[in-house]
């Protein structure tokens, strides 16, 4: 497995320690929440974010890993959806 794939792999673990801050910020109460919120947004956007760049790199650079990048990206890009549809709503 090429290492830019494993960075994006890696970038998608980010997301999931920022969806654990949102869901702990969603969980608990006081002024400290929106920070916690807001931290788990910024952080599980940036993992999508260079999830899906990295991963589109390695889609262009090795031709024998195209169909696990494109899908890599494919859902780095639903997450991300995801993730804004559920911060307007919070």
């Amino acid at each position: 497995m090429p290492w830019i794939l494993r960075f994006a792999i890696t970038s998608l673990f980010v997301f999931f320690i920022g969806a654990v801050m949102i869901a702990w910020a969603c969980m608990s109460t006081g002024w400290e929440t929106l920070s916690r919120f807001a931290w788990g947004c910024v952080t599980a956007g940036a993992g999508l974010v260079g999830s899906a760049l990295l991963a589109m790199l390695s889609a262009v650079i090795h031709q024998g890993w195209r169909r696990f990048s494109l899908a890599l990206v494919s859902a780095s890009v639903l997450l991300f959806l995801g993730l804004l549809i559920f911060a307007k709503f919070a």
